[in-house]
């Protein structure tokens, strides 16, 4: 019997210590890696678009508060060798486990990324609802919105069979009735609902819309603020290789690109664009676009827009001599509203998301003052709206 029970605890025994040398041997190459590997701290992941970890700050005060140990971990997770393999495995596994339905990043048909649902928060959209339609009153404007339904909430054909309810319908209901006629509403759900191809009108690996979705906005804003909009032969179209944030999210790094377009009208170099983000400083740019982020390597293309987002940014066209109107946007304005710069004299756009960071920056309604404006557009997702991120319009 001793005879048996030796015999059968070797083959055990021998594929413990197996198990253990391969652990050993794979914990010791990826040590050596991570340290031999070079590190990019504080950079942009070209995937995951998201600043990496600096280097784990080593003095008495953080080991003693546990803070090191905590940067170490970032650090480690954020510069792991093949860190884009391991995660972009990690995210395809979810989705052949089933559990696609409950991630930020829905994948879709035709390889679509879609943003997951929103949640319905009726304090959220009341405090929104009430604080534009106290600044429109205030202010004596002329409202109009175009709030912009989610992808996932326009193409429920192109989602997985299981997902997430997407409630939008009665989240903007809730907003229009929280304007209270204070404000004009384009009914974009309806306006794309009229197109031949909806699909054609948002990213597959982004939330925003393309250049033909803005250009819809902007043709329908036309017949409420009284411009004749040009027709879409009027501008010069160029495309290039894309990947949008929800891929970055997503980690499901074998989709294929997007193409980002851009479509610059007659008066773009007429343009001077000024970006401000403190009271003290300013930067000035000629035309609509940020072209070095359209090269090659560089991975937010649509920060090209405009230039990315800024608490406030002034259009003057040059080829104008009167027309204002005030902006209310959020990240989707920014492909829309150089349409609109066509038409007017001098566009302020404000976007309350960044002016949090620098509450000396002149409020809206000091704008409307200076600059006599009267006519006033909000361009935003719903998500914008429905979260409370226009607090800062006073």
């Amino acid at each position: 019997m001793d005879e048996q029970t030796v015999k059968t605890e070797k083959p055990v025994s021998a594929a413990r210590k197996a198990i253990f040398i391969l652990f050993i041997g794979f914990v010791s190459l990826f040590s050596v890696l991570l340290s031999l590997l070079p590190k990019h701290h504080g950079e942009l992941s070209p995937n995951e678009r998201r600043l990496l970890s600096e280097a784990p700050e080593f003095n008495s005060k953080t080991v003693l508060s546990g803070e090191f140990s905590k940067q170490a971990d970032t650090w480690i997770q954020d510069h792991f060798p093949l860190r884009n393999v391991f995660v972009s495995i990690y995210s395809y596994a979810n989705r052949l486990t089933g559990r696609n339905a409950t991630e930020g990043i829905i994948l879709g048909k035709g390889g679509r990324l879609f943003v997951a649902p929103i949640e319905k928060n009726d304090k959220d959209i009341a405090k929104s609802a009430d604080k534009i339609r106290g600044f429109v009153e205030n202010n004596s404007l002329n409202a109009y919105s175009a709030i912009i339904p989610s992808s996932g909430s326009m193409l429920e054909d192109a989602l997985p069979a299981m997902h997430l309810e997407y409630r939008e319908d009665d989240i903007y209901a809730s907003i229009i009735d929280g304007f209270a006629d204070s404000v004009d509403t384009l009914d974009v759900k309806t306006l794309f609902n009229e197109t031949d191809d909806v699909e054609s009108l948002y990213y597959r690996t982004d939330h925003h819309l393309t250049m033909r979705g803005s250009y819809l906005i902007y043709r329908a804003l036309g017949e409420k603020l009284g411009y004749t909009p040009l027709d879409e032969s009027a501008f010069t179209k160029t495309g290039y290789p894309f990947y949008g944030t929800s891929y970055g999210k997503s980690g499901l790094f074998l989709t294929a690109p997007d193409t980002l377009e851009t479509w610059v009208g007659p008066s773009d170099s007429h343009l001077t664009v000024t970006t401000r983000d403190s009271a003290s400083s300013a930067d000035e740019h000629i035309g609509s676009l940020d072209t070095k982020c359209l090269e090659a390597d560089v991975v937010d293309k649509y920060a090209a827009y405009l230039y990315g987002n800024h608490g406030i940014t002034t259009i003057i066209n040059e080829n104008l001599e009167s027309g204002s109107l005030l902006v209310l946007k959020d990240s989707y304005g920014n492909a829309v509203v150089p349409f609109l710069a066509e038409h007017y004299r001098t566009v302020i756009m404000i976007d309350t998301r960044s002016m949090y960071y620098n509450l000396f920056l002149p409020t809206p309604s000091k704008l409307c003052e200076e600059f006599g404006l009267r006519d006033f557009v909000i361009i935003t997702g719903i998500d914008t709206v429905a979260d409370g991120s226009v607090d800062l319009l006073r």
